[in-house]
């Protein structure tokens, strides 16, 4: 029956599977994949072999095979929740009811139908699991290798496993026997040096050998042992993080499936102590005291959508009590079996609102536009220097998976810092002069840039669409000639609020919003110095219609000052309210626009003045004494 219910799931995932990529790493993994090379640390070994192998299938796109890897795991992960409570309950209706409720949930739909690294990191959660309960300890060791060269998070789990595994044959032929299933496990290791060896672009800290190898394994370019550089020293950030956890298992799992798995691991506490105190552990580590540990910054879409990726290993486990507690609950009087059969109504009807959620994705290309974008309007054998994880690894995919524009360079910026990155280029564009890229290159290649980089006097960066071209100051263009260009640009592009964002607002891929909003705000800006505002404002408006998160502020805030030169003054305010709605943390230069549209717009001296006090008394409190 389990693998009726894997193949259900399955059939269901790869109805949805993207054909397109999808936001946050997935355009790293999925051209790392295809070309043969290593992502970003830990390097996900295990992971890019299995997907460059799937990419060899001669089916629809790099993408949808390397998805493979999320609908076949979590099809499968299916499974193992409905044989888990199945051999915990020896209960039909308990069983699929935890399965439906976990197939059914946003969260876990959404990494079984992209390409990304969690669906194959859940399967081996519960597995790992399942095969203790069975006491299958040689199998499980293996599986606990293999899980390791794939994600490092399932470290998390050691304190479970320990606790339930102490009691087995501590014999030493039995250990040894253990280490060396583990140790086999380790085996998809060997891609790694194998593969930076390799042509393929995408070699993050090219370990061929072993300063490489524990380079890129200990994640020592963001940090060895924490979880990010920039996040999380706080102890407040950390409880943050914590509250999150639990209004986030709220809103997936409703009372009722909270309610169910407590019920559930009563039941447990009741019946079967060890693999109560094994729940405990495991969803105690992978859920709370991972988010403590990693403290992960929840300030806009973005950021949320890679903290809630993390929710999954402990929703696993947590779907397996749910169905236990079914089973409990139902169990006890006729009236309790009916209520549970009506329970039901609770995973079918958010599965249907998923499906909903979901309905388009197949053929959504939303990120490979943005890529093609950037791409299509460059001049041959252009120099294009990227940063910011969206853009850039879109970008990447549309260029090295898709083979879309292959006259282009497509480099990454930040990387350019480090010698490994500068073997690569050097192996892969041997025409680029390297270190000094810009100096050395800006005479030879068209050179464009998502971002604005410090030059040397005589250059600039001009905008074309969403991307600067690097341009001298004897070949600068009219400002007509400027607006001209840009305009027809705009036209051709793709717009950003259509495709599967239009149907819901899918956290991660909604950051496409943000980089196209960003680009039209830095052209408006331009178009404000050139003293053009009315097409300015349609820039900014344009911007805010694109409904981003991360520069709505900055929108609203020139779409004011836009209002205010023109002199609309009920306008300017009400734009410098939206502003003040749309920040974390207004900017107190908000009151000193008010000021002026007090003053300028409105002849309002008295007003003018009080909001200039206000003003001078927030900056006050922004100010930091020298002492």
């Amino acid at each position: 029956m389990s693998l009726l219910v894997s193949f259900v799931s399955f059939v269901i995932f790869i109805s949805f599977q993207a054909t397109g990529i999808y936001g946050g790493d997935s355009g790293d993994l999925v051209t790392a994949a295809a070309t043969g090379g290593v992502p970003h640390p830990p390097g996900y070994p295990l992971y890019t072999f299995l997907g460059w192998l799937l990419n060899h299938l001669p089916l629809a796109t790099p993408a949808w095979r390397v998805g493979l890897l999320s609908s076949i795991p979590h099809a499968v992960t299916i499974g193992l929740v409905f044989l888990f409570v199945f051999q915990l309950t020896k209960k039909l209706m308990p069983s699929l009811f935890a399965a439906i409720f976990l197939a059914g949930n946003y969260l876990f739909f959404l990494y079984a139908v992209t390409p990304e690294v969690f669906a194959l990191f859940d399967l081996f959660v519960v597995l790992v699991s399942y095969l203790l309960y069975k006491q299958k300890l040689l199998l499980a060791s293996l599986v606990f290798g293999l899980s390791l060269t794939h994600h490092h998070v399932i470290l998390f789990l050691v304190p479970a496993i320990l606790y339930l595994g102490w009691t087995v044959s501590h014999k030493r032929h039995f250990l040894l026997k253990l280490v060396g299933f583990f140790i086999v496990g380790l085996l998809p290791y060997l891609y790694i040096p194998i593969a930076a060896r390799g042509n393929s672009i995408i070699n993050w800290d090219r370990a061929v050998d072993l300063a490489g190898f524990i380079k890129l394994l200990t994640r020592a370019d963001y940090g060895t042992f924490v979880s990010g550089g920039y996040y999380g020293t706080e102890l407040i950030q950390r409880v943050i993080s914590l509250k999150a956890y639990t209004q986030f298992l709220l809103l997936d799992f409703t009372w009722v499936g909270v309610f169910l798995a407590g019920v559930g691991l009563f039941s447990l506490w009741r019946q079967r102590r060890r693999i109560f105190w094994f729940f405990i552990l495991a969803i105690g580590f992978l859920g709370p005291i991972f988010f403590f540990y990693a403290s992960f910054p929840l300030v806009n879409r973005f950021t949320v959508g890679t903290y809630e990726r993390f929710l999954l290993p402990s929703y696993v486990l947590l779907a397996v009590a749910v169905g236990v507690g079914f089973n409990a609950f139902a169990k006890k009087t006729w009236l309790a079996a009916m209520l549970g059969i009506l329970l039901f109504l609770i995973p079918l009807s958010r599965g249907s609102a998923t499906l909903w959620r979901f309905w388009g994705l197949r053929d959504d290309h939303t990120a490979d536009y943005l890529g093609q974008d950037i791409l299509n309007r460059l001049p041959q054998k252009s120099i294009l220097l990227m940063r910011q994880d969206t853009p850039l690894f879109m970008t990447q995919y549309v260029r090295y998976a898709l083979g879309i524009r292959p006259d282009v360079a497509v480099i990454h910026l930040h990387r350019l810092e480090s010698d490994d990155y500068k073997i690569i280029l050097n192996k892969i564009f041997p025409s680029i002069v390297l270190p000094n890229i810009i100096e050395s290159n800006r005479t030879m290649f068209p050179m464009y840039s998502n971002t604005k980089l410090p030059l040397d006097p005589g250059w600039f960066w001009v905008p074309e669409g969403l991307v600067y071209k690097l341009t001298p100051e004897k070949s600068l263009p009219k400002f007509s000639q400027m607006k001209s260009s840009n305009d027809q640009i705009w036209s051709t592009l793709h717009n950003p609020t259509t495709g599967i964002l239009s149907r819901y607002n899918h956290l991660m891929l909604s950051d496409v919003r943000d980089v196209s909003a960003g680009a039209r705000i830095d052209y408006g800006k331009i178009l404000l110095r050139g003293n053009d505002v009315e097409s300015a404002l349609k820039e900014f408006q344009t911007a805010v219609s694109y409904s981003g998160d991360t520069r709505m502020a900055e929108s609203y805030t020139y779409v004011g000052l836009a209002n205010l030169f023109l002199g609309k003054c009920d306008e300017a305010n009400s734009a410098f309210g939206m502003a003040r709605q749309a920040s974390l943390a207004p900017e107190a230069v908000l009151t000193l626009y008010e000021a002026s549209v007090a003053r300028d717009c409105q002849k309002n001296a008295p007003k003018a003045k009080e909001l200039l006090d206000a003003y001078e008394k927030e900056r006050q409190k922004e100010d930091i004494p020298l002492n």
